[in-house]
């Protein structure tokens, strides 16, 4: 075909769009409350069509393509009545249509379902779940606030479906249908954010205040215009939006804690406001600060087998956290909305967390077994120390989001720059271990008892030895080492998308298309630093103890334990750099601990909704090619003549389909299908050939040791969803459903010892990741969120919130060298069981909460899949109650009072199996009470 015949066909084909176009019109108009406060999410419908829209967030919305004649548009939102009108459109016009719509208050009259803070109601976040075309789940900011939630992984772990892995008393990553947190993507504001920890790409969610939130959205199906990254699901933190006239708020609470009634504080505020002719500028600031002073009892064994395969403890470390933690917060928007409904934003932002603390360690262990029989025996060779190190992690996350839209003809832009930083370091993070061997210098004899495999005991045979070992006289150091590492992410990414609905002028069905583009240019930089100093003149403890003590230590689960007397970490310092100590630190495991890495992601998509009357169907296919490069180090035969440099890089483009229906059955009721696709890229940190131990930890430790594996494949899933949702007009949903993932080439983390060549690292267990054939998690999920309305009086207040998620999973985890499967488990991080329920109660000035979240037992790591010491390690399945109580003492003034942790639950680890588990580490919290007030003005 000529060149001249193409332009001929185009320009007739423009023509034709030009003149259908023309031949139809366009309604425009705004939804508010009876105030005239914009509501954002409102369905707007050409009745006995299959025309509409959704208002944004300045209640703005507008039907493109309508062909002309007269038409009856109906608004809707859930917790609100409906309103109508009646229009005439004519071709090629504009008709302007308002809608002020009224709350419910004669059926809701217990419950607020409006709020200045657009979109931070239930109302706004069940209306959200029920018109998107994927399966998403929204938790808004007014429940967020409803229950002690310090931080957003917390909050996010009350929603269905979705847990927290946790560590020292508090959420720190997010798990999605029971997958492992690395299975799921972080975004905040829709713009994605780097990974936070050493090479990993999840994020650690305990540095972001929750406070700070206007909601989080849990997507667990996928769109085309989503980042692919996400198996598990998409997690995208909502900050908050100004609205309405300027307001504002100021807050403090005070908490304590029952375990050595450590003290907590808390304080924020918030400012915010729409300025100027009808308020098209927005402004808001606002900041959280709290200081969390707790105390963590914990209790690590360590387990050996015999010959006959008879388990054995042989190491007993007790170790008394006393954390002083600060975590910041600061989040802002700057945005302007102008009158043909085009906007502008500017969101920020920024949190500081500082894990700061000192922990004392008693740790006694042994080096071989004598007269051991069924459960007890005696432990020989033992070395007892009492040791104390500095906590220094301190961890910093930026996100910013610079958004556009507007209307380009009959088409809707919005157009998006983002950057995103994660920061953590370790500074002098400096370990103290004074040493005693026994009297005479060649170890401790002791009798132990393996009985209670949760909380083994020991005892030290000889009484002037036990007499001995509480001496400080008799500890002394020799050496002493340092944790220092720094590790930095930056994200900086763009996208732009377009949408525009078409149809052929019927009106028994409508389509909208969507497509656009997007690039990320991640980089990800790990230094360790670790030091090492040791010396033939060994420092006493005496001179150096602390002032220190514990009495109670322990004593929830045992009193089998005492802490006894520990260093100071001051004193211990300025001794070591006032000692004649030899710098021995291993440069070359340093290098071999340092990495850094790239990658780019440019994608494109294109997707289309059709609905024929209730039938909507989503179908879009998304485009990604991944050009990633990283930098690792290796040892060169002998390690005394240092490492290399070993650079790699890998590139692959995928395609991702997305195929999702909705039926509705009635407005409130809607059947849900979906087949998706997903990937999970290895981390940074596992591609690299990098090697990061300390020699001064313990060799029994699989955590001591990690390792790369450059040979690495993405990970790749194949998803598919079934659901079924009823949305109650009194705020509210009951929801059930099923769900199967076909993964390909997933990772974990298998034990395995090191065998060089850092000889100092010889014998010691350590992981590293491999991939691990093929895997599938199939389960069920049920969400049921109702306010009993209907009861009389004050029963109306009543009302409840409970999910359930069962999940069973089964992978292939070691394979022959000819690739036959030689053993099939369940995939990491995978739970079981689920649950979250809560009762509420809101009426008039009182709102409450109990409520209980639920975590079944989960592998860790692999190991030989035994009932024994040697087998998977898991996190023992974690159950905590927590409640609150807010009272609007004035339509100003609010008092509120929270208890965290009520019934005081476990965090821990074993090894075996989930009906014979090994404990290696069981720490408890104690309970914490607040009591706060916030003022607004």
């Amino acid at each position: 075909m000529s060149a001249a015949r193409s332009c001929v066909i185009a320009l007739s084909s423009l023509l034709a769009v030009s003149s259908q176009l023309a031949a139809q019109g366009t309604i425009r108009g705004a939804v508010t409350e009876t105030d005239q406060r914009p509501v954002s999410d409102a369905i707007v419908h050409l009745s006995g069509t299959t025309l509409g829209a959704r208002s944004d967030s300045s209640g703005l919305f507008r039907v493109l393509r309508v062909p002309a004649g007269p038409y009856t548009i109906r608004v809707a939102k859930i917790g609100f009545g409906p309103e109508s009108a009646t229009v005439v459109v004519q071709n090629g016009a504009t008709v302007t249509q308002t809608f002020a719509l009224h709350a419910l208050v004669t059926e809701l009259t217990s419950i607020t379902i409006t709020s200045k803070r657009l979109g931070e109601t239930e109302a706004s976040a069940l209306q959200r779940q029920s018109d998107a075309p994927n399966i998403v789940k929204v938790l808004p900011g007014d429940v967020i606030r409803a229950l002690p939630n310090a931080n957003a992984a917390e909050a996010a772990g009350r929603m269905p479906g979705v847990t927290t892995e946790r560590d020292e008393g508090e959420g720190k990553f997010i798990q999605i249908r029971g997958t492992a947190p690395e299975l799921n993507n972080l975004t905040i504001n829709g713009a994605h954010v780097p990974g936070s920890q050493n090479g990993a790409r999840v994020v650690k969610l305990d540095v972001i205040p929750s406070d700070l939130l206007a909601g989080i959205e849990v997507s667990k199906t996928l769109t085309a215009d989503m980042d692919a990254d996400a198996i598990g699901g998409s997690v995208n933190l909502v900050t908050k939006t100004p609205e309405g006239p300027p307001e504002g708020y100021v807050a403090a609470q005070y908490g304590q804690v029952t375990l050595r009634s450590k003290n907590q504080l808390q304080g924020g505020f918030a400012l915010s406001g729409r300025f100027g002719p009808d308020r098209r500028l927005g402004l808001l600031i606002g900041g959280s600060a709290d200081r969390n002073n707790r105390t963590t009892n914990d209790l690590e064994p360590a387990w050996s087998k015999d010959e006959s395969g008879r388990a054995i403890p042989v190491e007993w470390s007790q170790r008394d956290y006393q954390f002083a933690r600060n975590r910041y917060g600061l989040g802002g928007d700057v945005d302007y909305r102008f009158a043909d409904g085009s906007a502008i934003a500017l969101k920020g932002l920024f949190s500081r967390f500082e894990d700061y603390g000192v922990t004392y360690v008693k740790d006694l262990a042994t080096a071989g077994d004598s007269a051991g029989s069924g459960t007890q025996g005696f432990g020989t060779g033992g070395e007892l120390t009492r040791q104390s190190y500095n906590r220094t992690p301190v961890q910093q996350l930026f996100g910013s989001t610079l958004s556009g839209r507007t209307h380009l003809g009959v088409f809707e832009v919005r157009a998006d720059l983002n950057a995103a930083v994660t920061d953590e370091k370790l500074n002098d993070y400096r370990f103290h271990p004074f040493v005693f061997d026994g009297l005479d210098g060649n170890g401790i004899t002791v009798a132990y008892d393996g009985s209670n495999t949760k909380v083994p005991t020991y005892h030290i045979v000889d009484p002037a030895t036990a007499a001995a070992g509480e001496d400080p006289a008799n500890f002394a150091e020799s050496h002493y080492f340092t944790i220092d590492n720094r590790t930095h992410g930056r994200d900086l990414g763009g996208a732009l998308n377009l949408q525009t609905p078409w149809h052929s002028g019927a009106l028994d069905w409508s389509a909208n298309l969507q497509f656009g583009a997007k690039y990320r240019d991640e980089s990800k930089t790990h230094a360790a630093r670790g030091g090492f100093w040791f010396g033939d003149n060994p420092i006493p403890l005496g001179p150096n103890l602390s002032t220190f003590s514990d009495p109670t230590y322990y004593q929830y689960a045992s009193n089998a334990f005492t802490m006894g007397r520990t260093p100071d970490q001051a004193k211990a310092h300025a001794s070591e750099n006032a000692a004649d100590f030899t710098n021995g630190t291993d440069a070359v495991g340093n290098q071999l601990g340092t990495f850094n890495g790239s990658e780019r992601i440019a994608a494109g998509y294109v997707a289309n909704t059709m609905t024929w009357s209730k039938l909507e169907l989503y179908t879009g296919l998304r485009l990604e090619h991944t050009s990633a490069s990283y930098v690792g180090h290796a040892a060169v035969g002998d390690t005394s003549t240092g490492v290399t440099t070993v650079p790699g890089s890998q590139r692959y483009t995928d395609l991702f389909p997305s195929v999702q229906a909705k039926y509705s059955l009635d407005p409130q009721t809607h059947l849900r299908l979906a087949f998706t696709r997903a990937i999970a890229r290895p981390d940074y940190q596992s591609l690299a050939p990098s090697l990061t131990g300390s020699p001064g930890g313990s060799s029994s430790d699989p955590s001591n040791v990690t390792s790369g594996n450059p040979n690495l494949k993405p990970q790749h899933a194949w998803n598919y969803d079934v659901m079924l949702e009823h949305f109650f007009t009194s705020v509210g949903v009951i929801s059930g459903g099923v769900f199967y993932k076909k993964i390909s080439d997933f990772i974990f983390n298998r034990t395995f010892t090191y065998t060089g060549p850092v000889t100092e690292l010889d014998g010691f267990l350590g992981t590293r990741p491999e991939n691990g054939g093929s895997g599938h998690i199939v389960g069920f999920e049920a969400d049921w969120a109702q306010r009993l309305v209907f009861l009389p009086g004050a029963f109306a207040g009543l009302g409840f919130d409970a999910n359930y998620t069962h999940t069973s999973s089964r992978a292939v985890v070691a394979e022959s060298e000819d690739g036959v499967a030689q053993r099939h488990a369940p995939l990491p991080r995978q739970s079981p069981n689920l649950a979250n329920i809560a009762l509420t109660y809101d009426l008039g000035r009182v709102s409450a909460r109990a409520a209980w979240a639920y975590q079944g037992a989960n592998i860790v790591s692999y190991g030989d899949g035994s009932p024994t010491p040697s087998g998977d390690t898991y996190f023992y399945a974690h159950s905590q109650f927590d409640a609150s109580v807010i009272v609007d003492a004035t339509s100003r003034i609010q008092f509120q009072l929270q208890a965290l942790n009520i019934n005081n639950a476990v965090f821990g680890l074993f090894t075996g199996t989930t009906s014979h588990d090994y404990a290696i580490q069981r720490e408890y919290y104690g309970r914490t009470f607040y009591f706060g007030t916030k003022y607004k003005f």
